[in-house]
């Protein structure tokens, strides 16, 4: 009798000391009201008082700055701005190692192996990146999933990347690895009547499942990186050189085939997101989220020349101790945002909490 009380002493004293790993219907639940309260901010940070005071002007009927909801656009960027990016790289990156290295279902080339192999190794041991690399890597990341529909390849990141460890930080996942101020921001940004939009290097088909149920953001407010999808008899046949043969897909040639991912058509990076929002929006959005310089091209779009007010936000991975945060790179890009008028967000010195506070870092370098 003894014995047994003390197992079950020892037993609670364990279900303590475990902590449970927070869901993707937890992170659903992170949401704030029209009128702004954050839980997650520091209530004295400079850049949350900015982005209420925007918000309050554009949604006054009575402000000179007043915004109608449907001119009411905010863009953000997924890795970084809204997403882990560093434990240790970046999401459609995982996405490519998941698949090449560790589907089980599926069999790489031995040309896609060796390039995983090599990512793998930048990835976790900070190698170089050969010139050759870089030239391949849009296409060897992609050819994972050439052949699938759209539903199959969302299947394989709800089942397999998804539930993937985030590996640094403890206690998180692909799917759970959201930061919760910014989290935050986009709920309370929705309940002002905004629309919003992501605008991000990652493949269109991983992003949707991803942002599915945990953002207020629809599946066609996705903006992203694109494949084409051909029928699946010209999949092989189509290059990504010369597009114009499906000018010559004819309805007797398709009929009944699936459509499945071919090659891959354009990155949504740099300037190209600029080209994207113009294309795919139909008119300038008036606040804009990004990370790094690779958002300046869309911060400059938003800022410049807008008939609306607008504002840009940027945030800073400078935390050391939460987050694998790089300093010097973070000061770099804040100097660049202050010289352009443009906000900064700190991890380190504006958030009360990253992923919650059961999430610590545990690798000892980025």
């Amino acid at each position: 009798m003894k014995l047994r009380i003390i197992l079950l002493a020892l037993t609670a004293i364990y279900a303590l000391t475990v902590v449970a790993q927070p869901t993707r219907q937890d992170l659903a639940q992170i949401k704030v009201s029209k009128k702004g309260h954050f839980k997650y901010w520091k209530t004295d940070s400079p850049a949350l008082l900015q982005l209420k005071t925007f918000v309050a002007s554009v949604t006054n009927k009575h402000s000179k700055d007043y915004v109608p909801k449907e001119a009411r656009l905010a863009v953000f960027d997924l890795d970084g701005t809204l997403l882990c990016e560093t434990a240790p790289y970046y999401y459609h990156w995982m996405a490519m190692l998941q698949r090449l290295l560790d589907d089980k279902s599926y069999t790489p080339t031995k040309e896609q192996r060796e390039f995983a192999l090599q990512a793998y190794d930048y990835t976790y041991n900070h190698s170089a990146i050969t010139k050759e690399f870089d030239e391949k890597l849009q296409e060897v990341q992609n050819s994972g999933f050439m052949g699938l529909t759209q539903e199959e390849t969302e299947n394989f990141v709800t089942s397999q990347l998804l539930p993937r460890p985030v590996d640094g930080l403890s206690n998180l996942t692909w799917g759970t690895a959201f930061y919760w101020p910014m989290l935050e921001v986009v709920s309370y940004l929705a309940a002002n009547g905004f629309q919003i939009y992501l605008c991000s290097g990652c493949d269109r088909d991983l992003a949707r499942p991803l942002i599915n149920g945990i953002l207020p953001i629809q599946r066609y407010q996705i903006i992203s990186s694109e494949v084409y999808y051909v029928p699946e008899n010209k999949a092989e046949e189509f290059d990504w050189k010369e597009p114009a043969i499906m000018e010559h897909c004819h309805f007797n040639e398709t009929k009944g085939q699936r459509v499945v991912r071919g090659r891959f058509k354009e990155k949504c990076t740099a300037y190209n997101k600029v080209d994207f929002m113009v294309r795919e929006l139909g008119q300038k959005p008036i606040l804009a989220f990004g990370n790094s310089s690779s958002d300046f091209a869309m911060f400059e779009y938003v800022t410049s020349g807008n008939k609306r007010p607008s504002k840009a936000f940027c945030v800073l991975c400078d935390d050391t101790e939460r987050e694998l945060g790089n300093v010097e790179k973070a000061s770099k890009c804040k100097t660049d945002c202050i010289a352009n008028g443009w906000t900064t967000v700190s991890m380190r010195d504006d958030w009360t909490t990253i992923y919650g506070p059961d999430v610590v870092r545990t690798a000892q370098h980025r």
